[in-house]
């Protein structure tokens, strides 16, 4: 004889629940005989390239935190426009009023690693950057001085 035993309760479970996001990632990378270089990441966003810079392709299940830092931008301070974007060489931040002190850029891939770390001071009200060895991609931006901080998105052609 079978029985089935059958337990109600007022608990609710959740099969998935996403709590944790961050731009960062775990792997490795592998550069392939024909030049093909292979970002292998855990439940990030992960990327594919060549290192010809011809294409890169994005995949990934967790949406990043860009978002969050580019909405933390107060829009009571300096206002930036950036452009062209996208950009093929050369990327221009253009500053509502003049920064006299050097500007801190750091610039992170899809996989949240730092690709571009460098200083340097804005002519007049317009701060341009040269990124042609970057490859093919989407990038996170993060602009900074003693009384100024951005965050925006780019993406090089």
């Amino acid at each position: 004889m079978k029985f089935l035993l059958l337990f109600f309760s007022s608990f609710t479970f959740y099969a998935q629940v996403i709590h944790h996001q961050m731009i960062s990632s775990q792997g490795g990378s592998v550069e392939l005989t024909k030049g093909l270089i292979v970002n292998q990441t855990i439940g990030q966003q992960s990327s594919i390239g060549n290192s010809n810079k011809n294409y890169i392709i994005i995949q990934g299940f967790q949406q990043s935190l860009w978002s969050t830092f580019i909405s933390s931008n107060n829009v009571d301070s300096v206002v930036t426009k950036t452009y062209p974007n996208p950009f093929v060489e050369t990327v221009n931040f253009q500053f509502s009023q003049a920064i006299t002190e050097p500007i801190t850029i750091l610039i992170y891939n899809v996989s949240g690693r730092l690709v571009f770390d460098g200083k340097k001071s804005a002519t007049d009200t317009i701060l341009s950057v040269n990124l042609a060895n970057l490859p093919t991609s989407q990038y996170l931006v993060h602009l900074y001085s003693n009384n100024f901080s951005y965050y925006t998105q780019i993406i090089k052609l």
